[in-house]
């Protein structure tokens, strides 16, 4: 099925996707590969995940603060030039949270320089009317550092808190240890989170570092029990699982030529979501697994094009179309 086609499960009131909001960092990242160049581009989990969404044709509105310092003028203007709305849009006197990520190998390896910087200067009161200001958003995306460094992350409980009973609910926590200093806060944020998440997105990595000693069924089938309907666990260029307590659903990942694998997971989930939206699709479909896997046939697919260039450049509607005979077929 192409991305925007009108799916058989789609609702019938209205032309247009439903709005996703996204909650989380922006920052710039420091790519540096093995012989030492070095490049600065936009980045952040959350970043990218709302300029997949809205590469892809559909409305979404990002939380997240932007410094005026040059990085933070540069990742304004991604998210302008991408059409992607801005909850808080007055810029903040901190600089810019930065990412050093060394890709000389497969597998990027982080380190992050985060605190007192614009991006999580969000406060509740200001995420908590930003949000409420937005008709009925039909999905509430939150993850990554956000659920880490305050404000913030009590700003994401609190909007989490305050969503509809109608919205769909994504965690992504995308675990970043090194810039993690409370392990047990952050267990526990995760842990209350579930209990209004309805998809959590995972790595292999995150299980690891969320249940250690326990394999992935285990814990994935923890994630289950503490409130989540669908648990997706990526593994790289492996297979793509999702699991509910109705059983698995496996997802090939297709092969593609890869320049860089910064941003695969966050295209994916943006992806996911860009899907979710442009079929109308509401939070009671969660349960339905194979609807879920069939969004994420289209996802996978997302991500090995964002994977085939430098960078985490997720691809727009226009690209897939070019290559709808290579991409959906």
């Amino acid at each position: 099925m192409p991305l925007l086609e009108t799916s058989s499960h789609a609702s019938t009131d209205g032309a247009h996707g439903l709005m996703t909001v996204v909650i989380g960092e922006n920052l710039i990242d420091l790519l540096v590969r093995g012989d030492g160049e070095t490049t600065a581009v936009p980045g952040g989990g959350p970043f990218n995940v709302a300029r997949t969404i809205s590469r892809l044709g559909q409305p979404v509105t990002f939380f997240s603060g932007l410094s005026h310092d040059a990085f933070g003028v540069l990742l304004r203007r991604a998210l302008e030039n991408d059409h992607v709305h801005l909850a808080v849009r007055e810029s903040f006197a901190q600089p810019t949270a930065l990412a050093v990520v060394d890709t000389s190998d497969s597998s990027p390896r982080y380190s992050f320089h985060l605190r007192e910087t614009a991006a999580f200067e969000i406060t509740s009161p200001q995420g908590l009317s930003a949000y409420r200001s937005i008709s009925s958003p039909s999905a509430l995306y939150v993850g990554t550092l956000g659920l880490v460094i305050e404000p913030m992350a009590t700003m994401v409980e609190d909007v989490v808190a305050a969503a509809l009973p109608s919205t769909l609910v994504i965690l992504d926590p995308n675990c970043r240890p090194s810039a993690t200093p409370d392990y047990d806060a952050y267990r526990s944020r995760v842990t209350r989170l579930l209990h209004r998440s309805d998809i959590v997105k995972v790595s292999t990595e995150d299980l690891e570092f969320l249940f250690p000693q326990m394999n992935q069924d285990d814990s994935a089938a923890a994630l289950l029990r503490g409130g989540s309907t669908i648990v997706i666990v990526t593994d790289g260029a492996k297979t793509v699982q999702a699991y509910s307590n109705a059983g698995v659903a496996k997802v090939a990942v297709p092969f593609s030529q890869v320049e860089d694998t910064v941003g695969a997971g966050d295209a994916l989930v943006g992806g996911l979501l860009a899907w979710w939206a442009a079929h109308r699709l509401t939070r009671e479909d969660a349960h339905s697994l194979p609807l879920v896997a069939e969004g994420l046939r289209i996802a996978v697919k997302i991500a090995s094009f964002t994977c085939s260039r430098k960078g985490a450049e997720p691809p727009w509607s226009f690209e897939l179309e070019v290559k709808s005979a290579k991409w959906f077929e």
